[in-house]
């Protein structure tokens, strides 16, 4: 998938291309996630990998469609509470966070990119929130047009309705639940998926077949997003579902298809064509 995670992003274009792109009406995806802990058989950086290539591959069918579109710099510092105990897992306190992602859409905005959107691979609450709030003072402020693209599930468990103006949400969540043995949250067969398919050399596939699975109950993951002690202690190894029972293929099909997802979901919000779905 390229060099590293700046490869095919603003990073590497000169000023005077960001420029041209702004005149002719480029639309700016921001993809962001954290650094934290992804259990003993993976790398800290799986979040941030997530969200580059959800936004890489959502901007290539975007370009496809006729639709001109950057990435920005992916973003990588956020807040975490679950892994919060584990060596590696960096937090940042809420208002530096939302200081950060305030600024980044300032910068966009002056620079006449004023039609962002946001895709976030990680899940906890009050780094969603941070953003969220992020976002909206951005927009009260410099009248940049930012939005989150959120799944159904993270928007309900957000306390969203489906009608905020700055946030979009599609209905196929990055996730699902509904064949799974296990409950998987983190660090899970989905996320070991993905990165044996698009980064195998960041898994320690021998020590991943090796794990047996958390095997909790929705009980257990309430006391996991407490975070810090009482979510080590419910996940002493800092991973939550079953990452023996990874797929490659089955992570490429998944990426591939939240990517299209959000893809089709952008462009017919630019064509006015998008129609939240209703939050229950």
């Amino acid at each position: 998938m390229g060099y590293s995670i700046f490869d095919e992003t603003m990073v590497d274009m000169a000023w005077p291309e960001i420029e041209k792109a702004a005149d002719e009406g480029a639309i700016v995806i921001l993809p962001t996630g954290v650094i934290e802990e992804h259990g003993p058989h993976m790398g800290l950086a799986v979040d941030i990998y997530a969200a580059y290539l959800v936004s890489k591959l959502a901007r290539r069918r975007l370009e496809s469609k006729g639709i001109r579109t950057l990435i920005a710099p992916p973003y990588y510092w956020g807040i975490n509470t679950a892994t919060g105990s584990f060596a590696g897992s960096f937090t940042v306190r809420k208002e530096t966070l939302k200081a950060i992602i305030y600024d980044i859409l300032a910068s966009l905005n002056r620079w006449g990119l004023n039609n962002v959107f946001n895709i976030n691979w990680h899940g906890e609450q009050g780094h969603n929130k941070a953003i969220l709030e992020a976002v909206k003072e951005a927009r009260a402020d410099t009248g940049v047009r930012a939005y989150c693209v959120l799944s159904d599930s993270l928007a309900k468990r957000l306390g969203l309705k489906g009608t905020e103006s700055y946030a979009l949400i599609a209905r196929t969540p990055v996730a699902s639940q509904a064949h799974a043995r296990y409950l998987e949250i983190h660090a899970d067969v989905t996320e070991t998926s993905l990165m044996m398919h698009y980064f195998p050399d960041q898994v320690n596939a021998e020590l991943a077949r090796a794990l047996a699975p958390t095997n909790l109950t929705i009980e257990g993951l309430n006391v996991w997003r407490r975070g810090w002690s009482d979510a080590r202690r419910v996940t002493p190894l800092g991973y939550f579902g079953d990452p023996a029972s990874f797929c490659p293929e089955a992570g490429k099909q998944l990426v591939e298809g939240y990517a299209q997802a959000v893809a089709d979901l952008i462009e017919s919000f630019m064509k006015g064509d998008y129609k939240s779905p209703r939050i229950e």
